[in-house]
C-alpha cells in the first residue's frame, strides 16, 4: 500500500512541475518589461523584425510589412536600419530601437 502511495505522490509531483508555463521566445527576456510608466518606444524593443523584401527593408508589425515612407498609426516611417526604426509624427523624429542594449558599431582593422 504505501508502494501505491508513493507512486502517486510522485505521479502528482511530477504533474505538477510540468505544469509552469514555458516563456515566449518571440518576446526579450524579462516578462515584466520597464513598469507602467514606460515609453511605447520602449514597448516595441524586439518586437518588430526586419525582413528585406527586393531589396528593401520593412518592418513586421502585426501580420503586416512596412516599409519607408508608409505610415505607422500616426507616425510615418523616415528610415529602417537593422538596429533601429526611425519614425516621425509633425516636426517630431524619433528612433525606436529593436533590440534593447545592442549598439552597432565598426572596428577598426588590426595593425601588423
Amino acid at each position: 500500500m504505501s508502494g501505491l502511495r508513493i507512486g502517486l505522490a510522485l505521479l502528482l509531483l511530477s504533474a505538477s512541475l510540468g505544469a509552469e508555463t514555458l516563456r515566449d521566445p518571440t518576446l526579450p527576456p524579462g516578462g515584466g518589461g520597464g513598469g507602467a510608466a514606460a515609453p511605447a518606444a520602449r514597448a516595441n524593443q524586439g518586437r518588430w523584425p526586419v525582413i528585406v523584401v527586393d531589396g528593401r527593408p520593412h518592418v513586421a508589425v502585426g501580420t503586416r510589412l512596412y516599409a519607408e515612407g508608409q505610415m505607422l498609426g500616426r507616425a510615418r516611417i523616415e528610415r529602417i536600419t537593422e538596429t533601429e526604426v526611425w519614425l516621425r509624427e509633425g516636426r517630431a523624429l524619433r528612433k525606436v530601437p529593436l533590440y534593447a542594449g545592442v549598439l552597432r558599431r565598426s572596428v577598426p582593422p588590426e595593425q601588423p
